[in-house]
């Protein structure tokens, strides 16, 4: 069985942890998160401890490790300290037992596929994406490196979906259509036409609403 390192100790990182615990084909060694105290027991979940701040990850030897934080910028935050400090690690990436996901999938290293969700052929999914519980990701999508959908997101045939970019709750993406770079489609959209970098949109069909800054909030 090999170790795994979950670094963020939020809700996404428990739903993470959960889906780990299930596969059981990894040990947890516990939490890393750069916010917290060495030995700090993690919230609903008192058997893993935090093990210390991205110094730990120097010293320890023989794991891999998940970025289990659920903002794309955070996400990207963190991976980019940690390349910064010239930490090498093994990205793990963890597909949910209960999910479906076509043999030719192609996967990058670090990404979450969580329980539900369904993903056809010819779709590729970049580094450190998330596709939360029950998204249906359609035949020949693209999503580039840090981005994710919310639970219940439907994306028709060949979707793309810039890096950082993030797709709402239950929000459905007609085929064809291309999502710019941090961009964010809010909850319960219906999206039928291109949407530009940099934007918010949200409605029945999708509208613009407002630029969107680096590193703000999803909405």
């Amino acid at each position: 069985m090999k170790n795994i390192i979950i670094i963020g100790s939020g809700f996404h990182a428990k739903v993470v942890m959960d889906e780990i615990l299930r596969k059981k084909e990894y040990k947890i060694l516990g939490f890393v998160d750069i916010n917290k105290k060495k030995g700090t027991k993690v919230n609903t979940s008192p058997q893993f401890k935090i093990l210390g701040d991205l110094d730990y990850l120097k010293r320890k030897k023989n794991f891999e490790a998940i970025l289990a934080i659920g903002s794309n910028h955070k996400r990207l935050k963190i991976y980019n300290q940690i390349k910064v400090a010239k930490i090498k690690i093994k990205w793990a990436t963890i597909i949910s037992k209960d999910s479906i996901i076509s043999k030719n999938v192609n996967l990058g290293q670090g990404s979450m596929i969580i329980s539900g969700s369904i993903i056809n052929r010819n779709v590729k999914i970049g580094k450190h994406c998330i596709i939360n519980t029950g998204s249906i990701i359609e035949h020949d999508n693209e999503l580039m490196d840090f981005s994710s959908t919310a639970p219940g997101a439907k994306l028709g045939g060949n979707v793309k979906i810039g890096k950082l970019s993030f797709v709402g709750l239950g929000s459905c993406i007609k085929q064809n259509i291309k999502v710019g770079e941090n961009t964010v489609i809010g909850g319960n959209s219906f999206v039928n036409k291109n949407c530009i970098k940099n934007y918010t949109y949200f409605g029945n069909p999708a509208k613009k609403y407002k630029p969107r800054k680096k590193n703000q909030s999803y909405l």
